[in-house]
């Protein structure tokens, strides 16, 4: 069983309720589905934009079932202008914890415990500085985030033991300096 900081729960702001269109609040972002749709109106209530490759750059808004997508004016491929109808890309909202540390799993199967104090990262190199439940991290983008940013890779680790090395350890072709390891817990799991 891992461990994890309660998770903070987005609040959009009041303006951003009160205005139509719907916008996307700070704390998420959007993932593309992949999803197409060239009809008048939206298929389904979800977020869409124009798809790529038409030359538009419209951020992302909610549209309710049966709500008319906007017309553009659009280059066509001989360069002339024409108005009408575009593609439009749905498009998934993700919580966006601007690179937060924060292990996601399935409710109840990670102990949620608050931060230590104070909040210690270290690399791969250096001998652990606290005993606890540590959690090795790449960056958001790293191609092998995600299979290295799971709570099942947190390792109780004493102090002065050394941090488990991604290409010795896990086998992963993951230089030692692209980790980091994050102090999650240093508190004894009530076992009996």
């Amino acid at each position: 069983m891992g461990v994890r900081p309660p998770p903070a729960t987005p609040q959009p702001g009041a303006a951003a309720l009160l205005q139509k269109p719907y916008f996307l609040a700070a704390d998420y972002a959007l993932r593309p589905t992949g999803v197409h749709s060239d009809a008048p109106t939206a298929p389904f209530s979800a977020y869409w934009q124009p798809a790529a490759g038409q030359g538009l750059t419209e951020p992302a808004r909610l549209f309710h079932k049966g709500e008319a997508f906007r017309h553009f004016s659009t280059l066509d491929a001989d360069g002339k202008s024409r108005y009408g109808s575009v593609a439009w890309a749905q498009c998934l909202t993700i919580r966006h914890n601007h690179g937060a540390v924060e292990p996601r799993a399935a409710r109840g199967l990670l102990r949620e415990v608050a931060r230590p104090e104070p909040w210690l990262s270290c690399a791969c190199d250096q001998a652990c500085p606290v005993s606890g439940v540590w959690q090795p991290w790449v960056a958001a983008d790293h191609p092998l985030q995600a299979i290295v940013n799971q709570y099942w890779r947190q390792a109780w680790l004493t102090q002065g033991a050394p941090f488990p090395r991604p290409r010795r350890d896990w086998l992963l072709d993951l230089p030692d300096d692209e980790v980091t390891w994050h102090l999650m817990d240093v508190s004894l799991p009530d076992l009996g």
